[in-house]
């Protein structure tokens, strides 16, 4: 009498639950028949949006438990021991092998692509594989895994399918509106002795201005103090800043820019500092501190960031130096409307306030650090800086406003590159998100 095992019925119906999992998230599943020696199908990856597939390949073997506990199992992962001569037989195939888990009484699938995970000696040696429940459920967030291991299976010259998300591109740019009329008036004083004048009376006097043939420009109201005691008196005019700021001619453009630069920096000096040499502008750390922290909205939470750090040796309770985030303030036309452009840097100093020696060493340092999303960061932080809300009290003459990000109709999944990376730069990049946060 032919008979069914009860373990042919369990894994028929773990095939069953895969096929039908896989279907639900856009990819097929083709099971074997009964010469099955070691695998149990094949899956191929389709684009999911268009429905393409390009004879891209997953072998899958399928281990399926009916119920109970699994081996090891805890709140976050459980393991499975693998034989030694399934091993060599999975790893000596000429596609990528997945090795799918799944449980009948709760309906859990998870996966684990084999030739990655037994690339570590360690885990080879073992020859045990390590479920972790969450980032080895299969469900839609397993997609881009998959397609990547393909991708790090694949032969040079052979072609893997696209991996297509939605993304959008954020922009360094930030559009500036500026007032409509600018503040003219003559002085028979050089920039110097304006300066001079204005620091004897007043102490802490205004950068908003430019001295240009005599004639100081401003957008604030110069027929005011403390302008109005270094000014010929009657002199003073409004002109249309249309003048400027679309004018054609080389010298006009570069005053134009030039006080832009200057009201920006009148915005926000007191937070920050100007550095001449670098020409960027970064946060002052504040007496008596030793850090700095910002509290802003990122590009999509709520977040801070250490604007101002301060690092010491080993063994030394005194910082030895403190790292500064800054930026330079480009300010560029683009059609017929007037933007800046952000483009992030940092500042080192001894104490806080005079440059450290070693700056040139310090940022070449943590350029290498640097990665895509901690550049990303670093400008969500300066955007959220300078994109102020309405103020009652506050009235700035420069208003700046995001750039709605355009969005992709394709983009990279970021696992597709990290899962062909070594430890070591795996290890860097991890690095380099703590330091730069």
């Amino acid at each position: 009498m032919k008979k069914i095992s009860e373990q042919q019925r369990i894994g028929q119906q773990g095939v069953h639950l895969l096929g039908a999992r896989l279907l639900s998230v856009g990819l097929s599943f083709q099971p074997n028949g009964p010469l099955d020696a070691g695998i149990d199908g094949f899956l191929e990856l389709r684009d999911s949006e268009t429905g393409e597939v390009r004879a891209q390949w997953i072998t899958a073997q399928l281990k399926t438990q009916r119920q109970g506990r699994l081996t090891e199992e805890t709140d976050e992962s459980f393991s499975y021991l693998c034989r030694q001569e399934d091993l060599d037989y999975w790893l000596g195939s000429n596609v990528p092998v997945v090795l799918f888990f799944a449980r009948l009484s709760d309906e859990c699938i998870f996966w684990k692509p084999l030739h990655t995970w037994f690339a570590d000696a360690d885990h080879r040696r073992s020859r045990k594989v390590i479920f972790n429940k969450t980032k080895d459920a299969v469900n839609e967030a397993a997609l881009p895994g998959l397609a990547a291991t393909v991708a790090s299976f694949s032969a040079p010259g052979r072609v893997v399918p696209s991996t297509r998300i939605k993304e959008s591109l954020n922009t360094n740019l930030l559009k500036v509106a500026f007032p409509t009329m600018l503040h003219v008036a003559e002085t028979t004083l050089n920039y110097s002795e304006v300066r001079e004048a204005l620091v004897e009376r007043y102490q802490s006097v205004p950068v908003d201005w430019i001295l240009y043939g005599k004639r100081i420009y401003s957008f604030r109201d110069i027929s005011m103090p403390p302008f109005r005691d270094v000014i010929e008196e009657g002199s003073e005019e409004t002109i249309e800043t249309l003048q400027w700021s679309e004018s054609e001619g080389e010298v006009t453009r570069r005053l134009f820019v030039e006080l832009l630069n200057k009201t920006l920096g009148e915005m926000v000096r007191e937070p920050l500092a100007y550095w001449r040499d670098g020409r960027y502008l970064f946060w002052k750390l504040g007496k008596g501190k030793l850090s700095r922290i910002y509290p802003y909205r990122s590009f999509e939470k709520n977040t801070s960031r250490g604007v101002v750090k301060s690092y010491k040796r080993k063994d030394d309770d005194k910082p030895s130096y403190f790292r500064h985030d800054a930026f330079h303030a480009h300010f560029l036309r683009i059609g017929e409307e007037w933007h800046l452009a952000v483009e992030p840097t940092y500042h080192f100093t001894s104490d806080g306030y005079h440059e450290s020696r070693y700056s040139a060493e310090r940022m070449s340092g943590i350029k290498r650090l640097e990665t895509n999303q901690s550049v990303r960061g670093h400008i969500g932080m300066w955007t959220a800086f300078l994109v102020r809300q309405p103020d009652l009290l506050r009235k700035d003459p420069l208003v700046f406003t995001t750039i709605p990000a355009p969005g992709l109709p394709f983009g990279l999944n970021d696992d597709l590159w990290r899962e062909n990376e070594d430890e070591e730069e795996k290890t860097r990049m991890e690095k380099a998100q703590l330091e730069l946060l």
